[in-house]
């Protein structure tokens, strides 16, 4: 059964994503960095898409590393996070889809 309440059909571009804007989330204590962070799933701000170009729907991407191609959403964290090289802090960043799962009220 799928949740529908998770998945968003962007008019724009025609993409399922499985995160929606203005969903809370948490990063998995997996993931190389942001671990356990919390945050809110957002549009990549200018600065980012001017270096990255449009994301599709306006909230995801595919990023193509060594690690493998996955779709990332942008996400404005609760509290600035360091990354894995111990850069930063960033306030959001882009962080894999696999790597997210969404919060429920009473963890919000």
């Amino acid at each position: 059964m799928i949740d529908l309440s998770l998945t968003q059909i962007s008019k724009e571009s025609s993409v399922r994503t499985k995160f929606s804007d203005g969903v809370r989330v948490i990063v998995s204590p997996d993931f190389f960095w942001a671990r356990h962070a919390t945050g809110t799933i957002s549009s990549p701000p200018p600065e980012v898409t001017a270096l990255s170009g449009p994301w599709q729907g306006g909230l995801t991407r595919q990023e193509v590393s060594a690690l493998g191609t996955n779709t990332v959403y942008w996400v404005w964290f609760d509290e600035p996070q360091f990354d894995a090289d111990g850069d930063g802090p960033f306030r959001g960043g882009q962080i894999w889809e696999s790597a997210l799962t969404l919060l429920t009220e009473s963890e919000s």
